[in-house]
């Protein structure tokens, strides 16, 4: 082996070792950001607990149901606030989550709608379980064409598609619109109908609260609703994401039902890392049609 071979081998074994360096420190950082967003959801899943005056347990909070970190924080706004009037769309853990701060605030109704039968039955098992039936109107329609106006492109692959609109019925003066469905595979900004289709029926300090605005289609969303029906909007880094739009008469709220996040740098740097490790817990679109 000549001098000048020797030379390259020693720079590409030195090459080779910080590699391994780098990708170990790499590795290292992720699984300790991963690691703390776990615990921030088993931290926030105690609070939660304690909060809930439910005998059970709530649904699974993992794959397409709702964090608990913004749970607990949408638990905390309804009790603090107490809001008359609650529309949601997509039910599950957080109709229970609801209801329950409904019931120890002693007044206001849950507009619950749903679009599958299999998951509606589910929550009307969990409500009955819980005896919170008389807190919640469940409407379960299958979602049909939607004609009004959306961002999806009138040429899309997928039509438009939302909850039937006669499932709103009867609805008025919310204060509080949660939206965490339909499905985003049901089409391109599958939940952009929502405030189009409640506009007329919000009260005047109303907040509309989206969840899973880590996707930029859901902040696309936002963005459009803030633009057209005069809301500002915030972000918080929840583990995956809540936009909240406020009009400015809500600012009189008190404070405390702001949704406060404590994160680390590494937190706000970092998104996905549960999937790069293997550890996404999200189903995929298809799987949340159901």
């Amino acid at each position: 082996m000549t001098d000048t071979q020797q030379v390259q081998l020693d720079k590409l074994e030195k090459s080779l070792v910080q590699a391994s360096k780098d990708n170990t420190g790499k590795f290292t950082r992720d699984l300790l950001v991963v690691q703390n967003r776990l615990y921030a959801q088993l931290e926030s899943l105690s609070w939660l607990q304690r909060r809930l005056a439910i005998k059970g347990h709530l649904p699974a909070l993992r794959g397409w149901a709702a964090s608990p970190d913004v749970l607990l924080q949408l638990h905390g706004h309804i009790t603090n606030t107490k809001p008359e009037v609650i529309v949601e769309f997509g039910s599950g853990a957080s109709t229970v989550v609801i209801a329950d701060a409904l019931r120890q605030n002693g007044k206001g109704k849950l507009y619950s709608i749903e679009h599958s039968e299999h998951y509606g039955v589910q929550t009307r098992d969990s409500l009955e379980q819980e005896q919170l039936i008389p807190w919640v109107d469940l409407r379960i329609g299958e979602l049909e064409p939607w004609s009004g106006e959306h961002l999806n492109p009138t040429d899309a692959e997928k039509p438009s598609r939302w909850y039937p609109v006669r499932l709103l019925e009867g609805i008025k003066n919310v204060d509080l619109l949660w939206v965490d469905g339909p499905p985003g595979a049901t089409c391109l900004f599958s939940r952009f109908p929502a405030l189009p289709a409640l506009a007329d029926k919000l009260s005047e300090c109303a907040q509309a609260w989206m969840d899973d605005t880590v996707r930029q289609e859901e902040k696309d969303i936002c963005e459009r609703w803030s633009k057209d029906y005069g809301f500002e909007v915030q972000y918080f880094p929840f583990e995956k994401g809540l936009g909240r739009l406020t009009r400015s008469e809500s600012q009189k709220l008190e404070s405390a039902s702001s949704p406060s996040v404590v994160t680390t740098p590494e937190l706000q740097e970092e998104t996905n890392l549960e999937r790069a490790l293997g550890l996404n817990f999200a189903l995929s679109d298809d799987e949340h049609i159901g």
